[in-house]
């Protein structure tokens, strides 16, 4: 008995031992000029417990003598202090260019030093992505990245924006990357069409615009295939990693931002004002077009297009909460975001909820949750062509578009054969598209022995849809309206495991085995009705049953993933990784449906080798350097259900299949005998840093080959369908990207940094199958059928193919008896692809006040300008303004006699000829944009005094308020159809979208 009391009594003294050995231990963390520094990070080593300093940059923090702990802050080296007998502990932190522990997470929330990694990424910090004020999270990474390309579809609420990193690797598919959101993917899909609308007349929403931007913690940018390997087939054209914002604090924080905006057009098109309506040069008043005498002095000319638009009114209010105890951490927020439009009756509306917490289960298991639902509400009007909100581009400027109400309140026009009124349309020809998404992530983080990590993480992204889009019966027009409902749902399930092994303290090890599987399905029901029986009721109950059709879509696909990642390094100097993976698709023939493919990367430290030897001495001038090369192959596969084909039971009046069900010649000829294409990448690189980290370059240049292409081409109609699918067809690109970062003044109270992104891309096309010469994409035709986007054989993936005039071997202009030129086919006029890209971001920081702007620069890169046929079409461009005659420079082909015949430059001339061929409607799509200018200021501590207020916060941003271009249009920013457009996009096409705006924010942060 006396021996068990001496074992309790002796258990109870070494608990109470463990127990005196915590203390509480505070202090200050200032910067190398002495500046205090909010929001640093102070964790304890090795556990999960921590909190941030203040704003005046005071902490506290309960902690073991034997604990270690580690200060952690953006743009800062971190640095790591034992606690021991000290209550009290001061740091100073070292400012540096890029830090030289800075982490990016490259697969499945993995997390890795930068100096391992022998790929090129690059990271966009939170505050980044905040400041340039933007809605839709992709554009505010424009100009943030090298090799990065983003392009906005219009200047309407909610329009989607696309995201190209090195170009395209594919004809027809996909050229966007993957996103994922705390290491789950996301769904960042835009309908190519929806409701029965094509892509050009209602551009969709692209999904990432879900994303709310105050939520987000950092941005990691995948670029090659080496870099995304572990993600997969879907991470083939890269990936965009977004990591959201954890609790932190200690004691629970609460911060509100609230933020008012105001937009206005940005720029519009030049109209002639020389000629009013009427036809073939003589007054009519029901003429709709603008081909009728000139305008006699004293004449009222009305601006149609410009009194069209107005001032967009946006607000956003952001509202979070954090914190964080010995075990667990938690954030929670809720941001309501209203976008007001240039036009009425247009809107994009998004209300967010996120909530996530970790919490750590005894010494050894982390669990964690996390669940975001968004809604957004968007209300929007037709576009791309005559009859939408640019239809003002076809009325003639001696009549008020205003006035769009007859006597007896129905709609008025010029001419009972032209346009609808604009005013018109958009008050009876809404869209509306209404989206609730969740998704939800659980994941556990389990450490059995020191050498072993097992991770496990389930996550979906489900999201339904409900779209509809009416047209008001006008004249002999009795009304339609079509609607959808579509469901779809990524789930995703990701195992690893991954052992780690230190030899004689030099030489490091890890392996990671994972299981990833991946479930998506997709659901939409298309109703659609036509001639309403009561014309002032929308909808489809509201037709007789001859009038409706109903269709159902489905597509599911699966993909099973086993990977391995293999690490190695040499005191931290030389790095080598193996990767590897091998994917199941389901969109494949079971034969040929499981592939596999590897990416090898290493980088050497060769300044730290240097030291080694003792030719390095100091940091000084040479503080920093790295050189890399990484080679990878990455798999794609098939878009589902394209191995059999499609049967309908309605037979079709456009081709002819004499078969009892007949082939649905909507949808694609199947292939049973697809093949997975294969990209192989290799890329090599420099990061180079001075003066004490105060200056860097990082450079990198690759090269990839796609190859065995899965294409989408055009069949003859006696096939059943006008496309199938095929393997054949090779791209290259090549390019170079350059990183610039300097640090020119450091003072106590004043700095100055500046980030340069340069990046030079070429995107050709090398093979294509068959006696094939181009690739065409029919969702990104033109207005009056002048061009198209087209990948040309030997030439740019980016390409435009335009009708041209008609020419000899020599080049000489073949033309009519009458003197005229004649159409001849098309060709390639144009590469939209620019020469290269840049971004410089100047952030200026004195006492208080930040200031930072960004300009942006794209050199070269065409743009076809359909906006200026429409134009033309209507008589409103400056180039019908020559009405004379003119002698074309040319041979008449039926003699091959020099010309000199004169032909007349009328309505006919312009119309049915100049109108109908591209090569004259090409511009240079190059600019100088200054995309923001950004001011904030940060109320001191000593002001709020012993206010419950913990921080208080100003800001006010300008969004593109300068644009220097060439280009005559409305912006060369644009992409006609929208961001769902495959292959080489529809990017470069400007044809009939809302205008671009400019804009000033102003906001407010409180932090309680």
């Amino acid at each position: 008995m006396k021996k068990i009391l001496l074992v309790v009594l002796g258990a109870l003294f070494f608990m109470q031992e463990g127990y005196s050995q915590q203390i509480a231990v505070s202090g200050k963390v200032i910067s190398s000029e002495g500046v205090p520094l909010s929001g640093v990070s102070v964790k304890i080593k090795k556990k999960n417990t921590g909190t941030s300093t203040s704003t005046d940059g005071t902490y506290s923090i309960k902690a073991d003598k034997t604990d270690v702990l580690v200060f952690s802050y953006v743009g800062y080296a971190a640095i790591e202090k034992e606690v021991g007998s000290q209550s009290i502990i001061n740091v100073q932190m070292s400012e540096d260019v890029r830090t030289l522990t800075e982490v990016a997470v490259t697969a499945f929330g993995v997390k890795q030093k930068v100096r391992s990694l022998g790929f090129s990424t690059q990271n966009v910090k939170a505050n980044e992505v905040v400041e340039s004020q933007q809605p839709n999270i992709v554009n505010a990474l424009q100009g943030k990245a090298a090799g990065v390309q983003i392009t906005n579809s219009s200047g309407a609420p909610g329009a989607s924006s696309s995201i190209m990193i090195r170009g395209g690797n594919s004809l027809s598919g996909n050229n966007q990357p993957l996103f994922v959101v705390d290491g789950i993917p996301i769904d960042n899909s835009t309908p190519v069409g929806q409701g029965g609308l094509v892509a050009s007349y209602g551009p969709a929403t692209n999904r990432a615009i879900d994303i709310n931007p105050e939520d987000i913690a950092s941005i990691t940018i995948l670029k090659g295939p080496a870099a995304a390997a572990l993600y997969g087939i879907r991470a083939a054209s890269g990936a965009i990693i977004i990591t959201t914002k954890k609790g932190s604090g200690g004691a629970a924080r609460i911060t509100y931002q609230g933020t008012f905006s105001m937009d206005n057009v940005n720029r519009l098109p030049k109209l002639q004002s020389q000629f009013k309506q009427g036809a073939l040069g003589l007054a009519n008043p029901t003429a709709p077009y603008s081909w009728g005498p000139a305008f006699a002095p004293g004449d009222t000319i009305y601006d149609n297009l410009k009194d069209f638009f107005k001032t967009a009114f946006t607000q956003s209010h952001d509202l979070s909460m954090s914190g964080s105890s010995e075990k667990s951490n938690y954030y929670a927020s809720g941001s309501y975001f209203d976008q007001g439009a240039i036009t009425n009756n247009s809107d994009f509306k998004r209300g967010s909820f996120r909530i996530n917490s970790d919490t750590k289960v005894g010494e050894k298991l982390t669990v964690g949750v996390s669940a975001n639902y968004v809604r957004t509400d968007r209300h929007y009007v037709p576009q791309g062509d005559a009859n939408g909100v640019m239809g003002a581009l076809y009325w003639p400027r001696n009549d008020n578009m205003k006035n769009y109400l007859d006597a007896n309140g129905k709609q008025r026009v010029v001419s009972p054969t032209g346009n609808d009124n604009p005013y018109w349309s958009i008050q009876n020809k809404p869209i509306t598209s209404l989206v609730n998404r969740i998704i939800t992530v659980g994941n556990l983080d389990y450490n059995p022995f020191q050498f072993l990590n097992i991770t496990y993480r389930l996550g979906t992204d489900y999201y339904n849809e409900t779209f509809k889009s009416v047209n008001m019966p006008t004249g002999s027009f009795k009304g339609s309206v079509n609607q959808s409902i579509s469901n779809n749902q990524i789930t995703t399930s990701t195992l690893i495991a991954t052992f780690k092994k230190t030899v004689k303290s030099d030489f490091n090890f890890s392996l990671s085995l994972g299981h990833n599987l991946e479930s998506s399905s997709y659901r939409s029901t298309t109703s659609s009705a036509i001639r309403f029986i009561d014309p002032s009721f929308p909808s489809i109950n509201n037709t007789v049953a001859t009038d409706r059709s109903v269709s159902e879509y489905l597509s599911r696909r699966r993909i099973v993933g086993l990977f391995g990642d293999f690490n190695f390094n040499w005191k931290e100097i030389v790095y080598l990784n193996a990767r590897g993976r091998n994917d199941w698709s389901s969109t494949l023939p079971i034969a040929d449906n499981s592939f596999f493919y590897p990416a090898l990367s290493a980088s050497v430290i060769f300044t730290d080798l240097l030291k080694i030897t003792g030719m390095k001495n100091d940091d000084r001038v040479f503080s920093y350097g790295k050189i890399r090369a990484a080679y990878s192959e990455v798999g794609k596969d098939a878009p589902p259900h394209v191995l059999t084909s499609s049967l309908q039971t309605v037979t079709n009046t456009f081709t002819i299949n004499p078969r009892g069900f007949i082939t649905n010649a909507n949808n694609a000829f199947g292939n049973p005998a697809l093949l997975p294409e294969f990209t192989k990448a290799f890329e090599a690189g420099a990061d180079l840093r001075f003066f004490n980290n105060r200056y860097g370059i990082d450079f990198t240049y690759f090269r990839s080959q796609s190859d065995n292409q899965i294409l989408a081409t055009r069949t003859p109609p006696a096939a059943g369908a006008f496309l199938t699918y095929l393997n054949g067809g090779s791209i290259r690109n090549e390019g170079v990207e350059i990183v610039l970062n300097a640090r020119p003044v450091i003072q106590r109270n004043f700095k100055w940094s500046i980030d340069i992104n340069f990046a030079h891309n070429t995107s050709i096309v090398k093979a294509l199958p068959g006696l094939l010469d181009r690739v065409e994409l029919s969702d990104a035709w033109t207005n009056n059928n002048a061009a198209e986007a087209a990948a040309f054989l030997n030439g740019s993936l980016f390409g435009i193919n335009g009708q041209t005039f008609k020419k000899n071997s020599s080049g000489q202009l073949l033309l009519d008896n009458k003197g005229a030129p004649q159409l001849g086919g098309y060709s390639n006029i144009g590469d939209r692809n620019p020469d290269f890209t840049a971004g410089i971001t100047n952030t200026f920081n004195y006492k208080d006040f930040m200031f930072s702007f960004m300009v942006d620069i794209r050199q070269g890169g065409k743009v076809f300008n359909a906006t200026e046929v429409s134009l033309v079409l209507s008589g409103l461009s400056t180039k019908t303004i020559d009405r004379g005659t003119r002698v074309y420079d040319g041979i008449i082909e039926s003699t091959g006699l020099k010309n000199t015949l004169a032909i007349p430059l009328n309505q006919d001339y312009y119309r049915l000829l100049y109108a109908n061929q591209g090569y004259d409607f090409v511009e240079d799509g190059g600019w100088v944009r200054l995309r923001y200018v950004a001011l904030s200021y940060n109320v001191p501590k000593q002001i709020l005094g012993k206010s419950k207020i913990k921080g208080l916060s100003f800001t006010a941003t300008g969004r593109n308020l300068i644009l220097l271009t060439k280009y005559s249009g409305i912006d060369p920013e644009v992409s006609g159809s929208g961001a769902g457009v495959g292959g080489s996009g529809s990017f470069g096409f400007d044809n009939l979208g809302v205008p671009a705006t400019r804009g000033v924010d102003l906001g407010i942060k409180l932090t309680f």
